[in-house]
């Protein structure tokens, strides 16, 4: 067998190991301190780099090599090769970066001493006085979720507390700081309010065989399922007091013992707690223990805003929704779903482009009878909607009327029994730029 078949075998049993971790690949980022010098960042996208001592800092692109200022001995020398699961030369959804000495020198990986190891993404390396950093994939698009949250805070192992009303997207958040920390365990999600309080401290510490009426085998809790991953509680709020208590319990040390059982078991995970309701309001009516609201507050806290709150989410939310599914949303039925309440926010939104879209004669979306039923089904289901001025509800009306006598002034005037100037002068109080865009059409 020759020596480069053995290497490349040694190589996949090595990375066979570390596949439940997230090492970088192939397109992934890295940022070069280069002593007294500015940081540079730079795109993984060869097979093989090879980093020298030198007397300066150089980047040479055709032969992957990157040279860096060492003081100690100008010949030490190493290598990040792309190295392939299965003995397979294609890159693939199982490569990894391995970082080598070839030289006598050896690095500094998270501050131990190394001549070789994989490279996860949130590693950094320290060769002489230079440090590589090779960040976690924190680059989301803008509007993102995600772009709420400090990095800081996503790496680290403190406690999240999401707070926010329906729709808002509190569990799409805890799923995207999961996936961005990259733990190795599984991202774990309990609806808290979905059990009864009695099934409910079988559901996060698992019992054992006979613990009680039903319990025919043993069984996991969510908390040992979630070891070293995310475990996500939602809906906090509706937490009974006795099961405050027990999870209190289990903040303060991280041990968990099954119903029934008699050894205790520690588990190492991030817990990520939701609430659609103000828990500090709650703490004050005594729903929940102060102590159990002062545990969870010993995190980070974070409140998502309500499209009511933030209006300009909205039309985010319609662009993005149009480059994702390609479809055009006209202007002005974008304006117009800024003058709604929204009281499910995003998931109602997506849910009403969505069913607009399937039901669409092309791919342009207007205004039809769908739009028209959001203020009568905000009406009837959010109190916010009829603390509305009298303006913007006959602002409300005009529109849904100008779009019924397709977007013609002089026949929704006809229809409302009111002069021209007036719809004119209603809609332009409420939407200048919009109306002004009106006025001209129709003259």
């Amino acid at each position: 067998m020759s020596a480069l078949l053995k290497e490349e075998r040694v190589i996949s049993h090595l990375l066979d190991a570390t596949l439940a971790q997230k090492g970088i690949r192939d397109s992934d980022d890295f940022i070069i301190d280069v002593f007294q010098e500015h940081k540079k960042s730079y795109k993984l996208n060869r097979f093989r780099y090879t980093i020298k001592g030198a007397k300066k800092f150089q980047f040479d692109y055709i032969k992957s090599e990157i040279s860096l200022p060492y003081f100690y001995q100008e010949n030490c020398e190493y290598e990040l090769v792309l190295a392939h699961a299965n003995n397979s030369l294609k890159n693939n959804a199982d490569s990894r970066y391995l970082l080598r000495t070839i030289g006598k020198a050896p690095f500094r990986l998270n501050g131990n001493w190394c001549f070789e190891a994989f490279i996860e993404r949130g590693d950094i390396v320290d060769i002489g006085f230079n440090r590589i950093h090779f960040p976690k994939n924190l680059i989301v698009a803008d509007g993102d979720l995600l772009n709420l949250v400090p990095a800081e805070m996503i790496e680290s192992n403190l406690n999240i507390v999401i707070q926010g009303e329906t729709g808002t997207g509190k569990t799409t958040l805890a799923r995207k700081i999961h996936d961005a920390s990259g733990v190795a365990g599984e991202f774990v999600h309990l609806n808290l309010s979905s059990f009864s309080a009695g099934l409910l401290e079988s559901e996060l510490f698992g019992h054992v065989k006979g613990a009680f009426t039903g319990a025919f085998t043993n069984k996991k809790g969510a908390f040992v399922q979630a070891h070293r991953g995310t475990l996500f509680l939602d809906e906090i709020d509706s937490l009974p007091k006795e099961v405050q208590t027990k999870l209190l319990l289990f903040l303060e040390n991280f041990e968990v013992r099954p119903v029934g059982g008699e050894i205790s078991q520690k588990v190492q995970l991030r817990l990520i707690f939701a609430s659609g309701r103000d828990l500090k309001k709650l703490a004050e009516d005594e729903i929940i223990r102060s102590d159990f609201y002062y545990r969870l507050m010993a995190g980070y806290d974070l409140k998502l805003p309500s499209l009511a709150d933030n209006k300009q989410a909205i039309k985010e939310f319609c662009k993005k929704f149009e480059k994702d599914e390609m479809v055009i949303i006209s202007d002005e039925l974008i304006s117009y779903y800024e003058k709604m309440c929204w009281p499910g926010n995003i998931r109602q939104l997506k849910s009403h482009l969505a069913k607009k879209k399937l039901l669409a004669q092309g791919k342009k979306i207007v205004f039809n009878k769908f739009d028209e039923a959001l203020t009568l089904n905000e009406s009837a289901h959010n109190n916010n909607y009829t603390a509305r001025s009298l303006e913007q509800i006959k602002y409300d009306y005009c529109m849904r009327a100008y779009f019924k006598m397709g977007k013609n002034i002089k026949k929704t005037s006809k229809s409302l029994e009111i002069s021209e100037n007036t719809l004119r002068m209603i809609l332009k109080k409420n939407d200048p730029l919009r109306a002004e865009n009106i006025i001209n059409i129709n003259n």
